[in-house]
């Protein structure tokens, strides 16, 4: 079953691991129904996704070979799913096979996508998600094979939508899908996207939140729009490990709204013991009665961004979460909707929040909900608590983001979490997680003040940044590696979040108050009517966009460039 790269094939053309390790030493198996498999002496189940778990129909993703001597033949119980996945690790904490093969059998599987056979979402696990094909042997590049296409889906059973998304290059017969195929890497990797646009219009990629070098950014003054037909190579290495997500950086309001987005995955060294870790790509869409997307604008969608009336988790309507009772899990979460802020509750659970955009806090703390702003990442542990059969929803909440403006529906149902059997005793969470060394700024500091401004009224609307409608702009100059102080002021009675390309910051405060827990932002909430401050150091040379990320809002002209030099 297995050749000299540990890679063999099962399952209608899934990839199964016999035996690898991941790029961080972390060996790795897959197991397929019904298969005999190679595993460690010491296992954990629950870390869907991280890198070393080959990608649906792969056919031969290399990585380091781990010799029989190291590890240990068991039988693979028979899964209730296609495949299920382990997790080995040689310094894990002492948990012998048998403990393995019972976990196996309570709780096969929290799987993010990387299992299901044919690219297709397993029965178990609607929100799986596929995950790019890397092609590359070195264990330090990740190469991918990227395409945008026209393709349909269904968001409504029965009605097809026509949809824009991004298919795997690599996989013969794949289809563009919504969200796109994940990208997976480890901290330090070099990535390379073979990008190819078959879409009958230009477009390019942002890599949001990842400080990739200028010539990377995928903006207008960093590469020619790739035009219907032609091809574009990005290549750039990911020094931060957290949940980051690619979408295009031209006609965004339209293109991301066809679907036109994926998350983008680096783990670091963090080693957090839970039962699953899962990537949470929320959205909504606006559908016509037919169940395709309604393309028109009305009035509210120009002044406040469009926001959808269905919602979507990882592209699935009201999909069921079966987990197990008790289970203590990892969501990453990424708001990739137009304008819709997310406040996230889930009824009687509390988040658990261990990172921002950035990557881990130093110190996490508790909220009962947990406000999503578009382009903001959050890094959250849920402990789902309940008796098996319980179930209860992910909502959004009413946020006034518009002073009133918009309407308050009630509570939103998102997707159901239905208990299943009790989760088997795990570790406890670590006593230390990340480390933020506050930026130095002193009264000496230079400060450079933002004003965030709207004019006119729907649809002669205009959004301009100091004064000024992009492209129309007076770039910002600065040097690179300096620090300084931005003074974002919105003067319109609405929220806007802000973001800045190739570098993070540190929210110093709002009209004067300090934020309650610190951590690097790309992305940040800037109310209506206030003042938020943020120190950064700035990034590597070249032509750097900052705007408000509601789409309508950054296409209509509510974005500026940074200039740096070297």
């Amino acid at each position: 079953m297995s050749n000299g790269s540990g890679v063999g094939t099962n399952c209608a053309g899934a990839t199964v691991v016999t035996r690898c390790t991941s790029r961080t030493g972390v060996t790795t198996a897959i197991l397929a129904e019904g298969t005999a498999c190679v595993v460690g002496a010491h296992a954990q189940v629950g870390h869907p996704g991280g890198h070393g778990f080959l990608s649906p129909q792969s056919s031969g993703q290399s990585l380091p070979h781990v010799s029989p001597s190291q590890m240990t033949p068991v039988a693979c119980p028979k899964a209730n799913s296609n495949t299920a996945i382990i997790r080995i690790r040689n310094t894990l904490a002492e948990r012998t096979i048998a403990n393995v093969v019972a976990l196996l059998r309570g709780s096969l599987l929290a799987c993010l996508g990387v299992c299901a056979c044919g690219g297709n979402r397993t029965p178990s696990d609607p929100l799986a998600l596929t995950t790019l094909v890397d092609t590359n042997p070195d264990p330090t590049i990740v190469e991918v094979n990227l395409v945008a296409s026209a393709g349909t889906l269904e968001y409504l059973p029965g009605e097809r939508a026509d949809i824009w998304g991004y298919r795997d290059g690599s996989v013969d017969g794949s289809q563009p899908s919504v969200p796109g195929p994940m990208l997976v890497a480890n901290q330090g990797d070099h990535v390379i996207v073979h990008f190819k646009n078959e879409l009958p219009e230009e477009t390019t990629i942002h890599w949001h939140g990842v400080r990739v070098p200028n010539d990377a950014d995928g903006t207008d003054h960093t590469q020619t729009p790739v035009a219907p037909g032609d091809t574009f190579d990005y290549e750039f290495d990911v020094p931060d490990a957290s949940l980051f997500w690619y979408h295009p950086h031209l006609d965004g309001a339209v293109q991301v709204e066809k679907g036109l987005y994926a998350p983008l995955l680096v783990h670091g060294s963090d080693d957090i013991p839970v039962d699953a870790e899962r990537v949470l790509v929320i959205d909504d869409v606006k559908l016509a009665a037919d169940g395709n997307l309604d393309p028109t604008t009305d009035n509210t969608d120009m002044m406040y961004g469009r926001q959808g009336n269905t919602l979507l988790v990882n592209g699935q309507v009201g999909a069921t979460l079966k987990v197990h009772a008790g289970a203590r899990e990892r969501w990453r979460i990424v708001d990739a909707a137009n304008s819709r802020f997310f406040n996230l509750s889930l009824p009687g659970i509390s988040f658990l929040v261990i990172g921002f955009d950035g990557g881990l806090l130093p110190e996490p703390y508790e909220t009962d909900t947990l406000l999503v702003a578009p382009g903001e990442r959050y890094d959250v542990i849920v402990q789902l608590d309940g008796d098996p059969g319980a179930t209860f929803p992910l909502q959004t909440l009413y946020y006034d983001r518009a002073h009133g403006a918009l309407p308050d529906p009630g509570p939103l149902d998102m997707m159901t979490v239905e208990l299943g059997d009790p989760a088997a005793p795990i570790d406890p969470l670590p006593t230390t997680w990340g480390t933020l060394d506050p930026i130095p700024v002193d009264a000496t500091t230079p400060t450079q003040r933002i004003t965030l401004h709207e004019d006119g009224a729907p649809p002669n609307m205009t959004f301009s940044i100091n004064g000024e409608v992009y492209p129309n702009v007076t770039p910002i100059v600065a040097q690179s590696g300096s620090v300084a102080i931005w003074s974002v002021n919105d003067d319109v009675g609405m929220d806007h979040p802000f973001h800045l390309h190739g570098m993070f910051f540190q929210v110093l405060d709002v009209n004067g108050v300090p934020p309650e827990h610190a951590g690097w932002k790309d992305t940040v909430i800037v109310p209506g009517y206030a003042t938020l401050r943020y120190a950064v150091r700035y990034g590597g040379p070249g032509h750097w966009m900052y705007h408000c990320h509601i789409l309508e809002h950054q296409e209509g002209g509510m974005m500026g460039v940074l200039e740096l030099s070297p």
